[in-house]
Order: C-alpha cells, then sequence, then structure tokens
C-alpha cells in the first residue's frame, strides 16, 4: 500500500504506522488519519498579462508528493496543500511574466517551468511535500492576438519569397524572349529557303518552255505567265484563308446588320498582272537610279 497511518495517543502525536497490521490500544490510541505517497496532480489556469499588454491564458500542471521521511510536517502542516500549491503557483506566475513579451513567454517556456519548479520545491519542502514536474501545457493568446501574429509572420515570409518571384518571373521573360528569337530566326530561314526554292522553279520553268518552243517564246511572255500564276495563287489563298480580315478599298457605308468583317473588292481581270508588273518595273528603274539630297529635300 501507499498509504502510512498517524497514530496519536491521548490525542498526542505518538507515531507514523507504516503499511501491514499494527495493534492499537483503543481507546488510549487512535488512528488520526493517513498520508498518500502517491504522486498527485494538480492542473490550474491562470490569466496573466505580458510586457505588450497582452492576456495570456496560462495552463500549468503540477506533479507533487508528499516526502516520506516528512510525514509528520505533511499530515499536521497544511490543511490543504492544493490551495497553498494553487495560490503560491499564481504569485509567482503573475510576478515572472509581466516582464517578458508574448514571444519571449513562447520561447522560454521550460525555463519558466524550471523557475517555478525550484519556486514551489523550495516553499513546499518545509511542509513535507515534493515537487516532481512543473508543467506549462498550454499558453493561449486572444483570438485577435493571434491571428495578427500569424498575419506578421506570413507577410515576414511574403516579403523574403517576393525577390524569388521576381527571379523566377525574370527567368521566364528571358527564356520566352530567347524562345521567341530563336522561333523568328528559324521561320526566317524558312521563309528565305521557300523564297530561293520558288526562284529556283521560276528559273527552271522559264529553261523548260524556252526548250520547249526552241527560244520562240519570249522571256517577258514567261514572266508574265509566271506573275499571272503567282496572282492566281494569291487570289486563292485570300478566298480560302479562314483568320483574313478584309478591308473595302473603297468606302461604302456599314449596315448595322452586317457581320463585323468587312469585303476586300479586287479587280482580278489578267490586265491587272500587266498593271501589276509595270508598276514593279518602274519602281525598280526609280530605285537603280541615284537619289540626291537634294531631291529628297524637295519630296519632303
Amino acid at each position: 500500500s501507499s498509504e502510512y497511518g498517524v497514530l496519536e495517543r491521548f490525542g498526542k502525536f505518538d507515531r507514523i504506522m507504516k503499511p501491514g497490521m499494527h495493534v492499537i490500544k483503543w481507546p488510549m490510541e487512535r488512528v488520526a488519519g493517513r498520508v498518500s505517497v502517491r504522486i498527485q496532480q494538480l492542473d490550474l489556469d491562470c490569466v496573466c498579462k505580458s510586457f505588450d499588454h497582452v492576456f495570456l491564458h496560462v495552463s500549468v500542471s503540477i506533479q507533487f508528493q508528499a516526502n516520506i521521511h516528512q510525514l509528520f510536517q505533511s499530515f499536521y502542516s497544511l490543511s490543504s496543500p492544493t490551495r497553498q500549491l494553487i495560490s503560491h503557483t499564481l504569485d509567482v506566475l503573475r510576478s515572472t511574466l509581466p516582464k517578458m513579451s508574448v514571444d519571449d513567454i513562447f520561447a522560454s517556456q521550460e525555463s519558466i517551468a524550471l523557475d517555478l519548479h525550484r519556486s514551489l520545491n523550495g516553499h513546499m519542502n518545509q511542509y513535507g511535500f515534493t515537487i516532481q514536474y512543473v508543467l506549462l501545457t498550454r499558453i493561449h493568446p486572444n483570438d485577435h492576438v493571434r491571428q495578427s501574429m500569424n498575419e506578421i509572420e506570413a507577410s515576414k515570409r511574403i516579403k523574403e519569397s517576393i525577390p524569388h518571384r521576381a527571379e523566377a518571373i525574370k527567368v521566364e521573360c528571358v527564356k520566352k524572349a530567347e524562345a521567341s528569337a530563336e522561333r523568328a530566326y528559324l521561320r526566317g530561314v524558312g521563309i528565305a529557303r521557300q523564297r530561293r526554292e520558288i526562284a529556283r522553279g521560276m528559273v527552271e520553268t522559264i529553261k523548260s518552255l524556252n526548250d520547249s518552243y526552241n527560244d520562240t517564246t519570249s522571256t517577258k511572255a514567261t514572266m508574265d505567265l509566271l506573275l499571272l500564276t503567282q496572282y492566281l495563287d494569291v487570289l486563292t489563298a485570300v478566298g480560302g484563308s479562314k483568320h483574313v480580315v478584309d478591308k473595302s478599298s473603297s468606302d461604302q457605308g456599314n449596315d448595322d446588320n452586317s457581320p463585323s468583317t468587312s469585303s476586300l473588292l479586287l479587280s482580278h481581270m489578267p490586265q491587272t498582272v500587266f498593271q501589276l508588273q509595270d508598276s514593279i518595273s518602274k519602281q525598280f528603274v526609280v530605285a537603280s537610279n541615284p537619289v540626291k539630297v537634294e531631291n529628297l529635300l524637295q519630296m519632303v
């Protein structure tokens, strides 16, 4: 058993009886009470104010037991050991926590519990009790204060992540620009090859026509035929495209019920080919003549 008996003779303390069978000389002797040496736990809550004026709900668990060598003091010194522990614990907490900020209280739980253990143990030893452990099981600030602390920490994290996010955006933009440049370069290479092959095909076509007609066909007639063929191909591509927005060459009234896209009116008679050829030839002739500075000034 973990209980010891306190024997009194004629109303005066006589001895401590260990667990087991004993003979009591009644009515001269009587058992005044029993003292348990089991470890007991006391849970209490305390409301304290920190140095930065924040009220905290602090939960404390105290594990204590009667000292087996001081059972006389344990039985006769205090009528309620738990009330003594509560009073002293509240006094220590309310004199210690107001000197610390909220962050320091959260960071120093172990040191606060150790100081409280030393203070309680030194105070309760004179009454025959030993403090085994003191634990700060819960520190709970107000909900608004806790939300504010979370927002402060979240803001710090966001501030630290902004440079990394900016660096990632920078790398992404650089890679997109490099990809766009590479795509434009490859597209230009493809267009150059296409035009080179078109020119080569035109040369081969002219040669084959001259060979077929034994040089009876003039080069001008051959170029007119090729130009007409290319012109008809362009008309076919424009008419069959789904993503081309046509714009009218003549300014005509727009009907409210008409679709958003307008029409492109082209005159595609064969004589148009000759007009285009004359225009292109004139431009080549003009481009081949040197342009003087005076002519440029007059054009301006």
